[in-house]
């Protein structure tokens, strides 16, 4: 028969009061939860990103292209206040901006073509060294559209297999939390059921 009576102020302090062990599987328990929810958001963004890959597959069609010309160009990216001078500033950003010429079904195409936006001059110019005139490079261009055009092998955008990595050292580093955490729960339960 189970009797339940009353509990004091002093019981429900003592009660609450963690030792430092048990503050830390805790905390463990929280972190390693919070990864694996990282993990499964990693592995939905990589779901997304083999589709958003496939569909460039099938809807656009690789080229050489041959840069013709290039320039490192500035620009802003917008403006922001600044609270209690009345201030406005904006942010400069730079970019590479080139023409490149490829070849579609016989007939030869220019088109223009833009590095990633930064907000580090470098950034701008070593895509200007990878865009020299005359240097060839990987394009796609739309079959539907072919003055369309984009980077084949952009390292600037996040990709499949790099996703994938990541989603596995959170499941794996959420999942060595929550086993580390729980012998000594196991162990704890135990003897509170002996009690």
């Amino acid at each position: 028969m189970t009797s339940f009576r009353e509990q004091t102020s002093t019981e429900s302090v003592a009660g609450s009061a963690l030792s430092p062990g048990t503050q830390l599987r805790t905390f463990s328990r929280f972190v390693g939860r919070v990864l694996v929810l990282l993990s499964i958001l990693c592995f939905a963004l990589g779901g997304y990103l083999g589709f958003a890959h496939y569909w460039l597959l099938t809807h656009w069609t690789k080229a050489d292209a041959t840069v013709l010309n290039g320039e490192l160009r500035q620009g802003s990216s917008g403006s922001t206040a600044r609270l209690g001078s009345g201030a406005v500033e904006s942010s400069s950003v730079y970019f590479f901006h080139c023409t490149v010429s490829y070849s579609v079904a016989g007939e030869t195409l220019h088109s223009e073509l833009d590095s990633p936006v930064s907000a580090h001059r470098i950034d701008a110019e070593v895509w200007g060294a990878q865009m020299s005139p005359g240097r060839t490079i990987d394009i796609l261009y739309k079959s539907s559209n072919p003055q369309r055009i984009r980077l084949a092998n952009n390292p600037a955008e996040i990709t499949l297999f790099g996703t994938i990595k990541g989603a596995f050292c959170f499941l794996v580093t959420g999942l060595l939390l929550r086993l580390a955490s729980q012998p000594q729960l196991a162990q704890q339960q135990r003897f509170i059921r002996l009690d």
